[in-house]
């Protein structure tokens, strides 16, 4: 029998195994596969050959319709389920060479971390158990690896409403466009405005992260990030201008992004209740 501390399998079995589990993140995996073979009448073959493959591969076994899950196997995804919090980053490389995508979610249950990556391009889920926050964050911020910059002391306020926008252009938009639409934004400083267009021209990296609580009302954590040859930028919501939609931009280099998602996090873990 196989031993797992981390375990790769494809998108269609990841699905299978976060709905036997019922985990809720099933429904995000479904959205993202978008696979004509998953659904209607389709889908019960499908889910019969997957269930097939597992079985042959020994991450389950079935004996009179009852499925058991490998127990290591099972325990990563018991953690996924019973998270207290959930990290979710959509990360996003356009370059001349390449343009991918992948999205991560870091599940928080009591001392034990399990991260579940998606990368779609490789059809390919992986699980993978951390024992710390930082461990975790460590992995992540070695993934986003933003390009090299100095440390500056640059901010300004930004629309949500214009961040967006920008975050949505292709890397053919040029400079007079993006300039254009940071002028008309009346909350953006000038002595500002050079310095972000230059980096949402050059863009390469672009991210967003948020945290979530289950069974909290309250609404996810977001921060987005960009990369560039020209900058990195980080931009933070501003809870005091909630009703402006306002973020707040700030020129950062990497280490600075991985010390604000860490402080997001325990931000949002520490308005659990004590257990």
């Amino acid at each position: 029998m196989p031993t797992y501390t981390s375990f790769t399998c494809s998108g269609r079995e990841a699905l299978f195994l976060f709905q036997l589990m019922n985990i809720p993140e099933a429904e995000v995996l479904f959205a993202h596969l978008n696979d004509a073979a998953l659904q209607g009448e389709r889908a019960k073959p499908t889910f019969e050959k997957i269930k097939t493959d597992l079985i042959k591969d020994g991450v389950i076994e079935s004996e009179d319709h009852v499925i058991t899950i490998h127990p290591q196997v099972h325990q990563l995804l018991q953690s996924c389920k019973l998270s207290s919090a959930v990290m979710k980053l959509h990360l996003k490389t356009s370059s001349s060479e390449q343009r991918e995508s992948s999205l991560t979610y870091g599940f928080i249950s009591g001392t034990n971390i399990v991260e579940w990556l998606w990368d779609p391009e490789r059809d390919q889920v992986t699980l993978t158990s951390f024992e710390s926050l930082q461990d975790f964050l460590r992995i992540m911020g070695n993934r986003i690896e933003l390009p090299d910059s100095v440390e500056e002391s640059l901010h300004t306020p930004i629309q949500k409403h214009t961040l967006q926008q920008l975050l949505t252009l292709d890397n053919e938009s040029g400079i007079e466009r993006v300039t254009n639409a940071l002028r008309q934004d009346l909350h953006v400083h000038s002595t500002a405005i050079h310095e972000l267009a230059q980096a949402f021209v050059n863009i390469q990296k672009q991210g967003k992260f948020e945290v979530s609580t289950r069974g909290m009302q309250n609404k996810p954590q977001t921060i987005y990030f960009m990369g560039s040859c020209a900058g990195n930028w980080l931009f933070i919501e501003d809870k005091e201008n909630e009703r402006k939609e306002l973020f707040t931009a700030f020129k950062i280099t990497e280490e600075e992004l991985i010390q604000s998602l860490f402080l997001l996090t325990t931000r949002s873990l520490s308005i659990l209740p004590a257990v």
